[in-house]
């Protein structure tokens, strides 16, 4: 639940640090509580696509 909290406000406060595609993304993981799945349906890629997608989207918000 931390680890939640903690992404959102970083996302609120340095989502224009990310790209479009990086921002619906995360944010449906994040925000949506989507499942890796239900997002890598929609977004026709992998799940293992989204995961990595929202690691790098973590480093980037977590490093600024």
């Amino acid at each position: 639940m931390e680890k939640i909290v903690r992404q959102a406000l970083l996302y609120d406060f340095y989502g224009e640090l990310l790209t479009e595609h990086q921002k619906s993304v995360y944010s449906d993981i994040v925000l949506n509580d989507l499942s890796y799945s239900e997002v890598a349906r929609d977004e026709g890629i992998s799940r293992q696509g989204v995961y990595d997608l929202v690691k790098r989207c973590d480093k980037i918000l977590e490093e600024y």
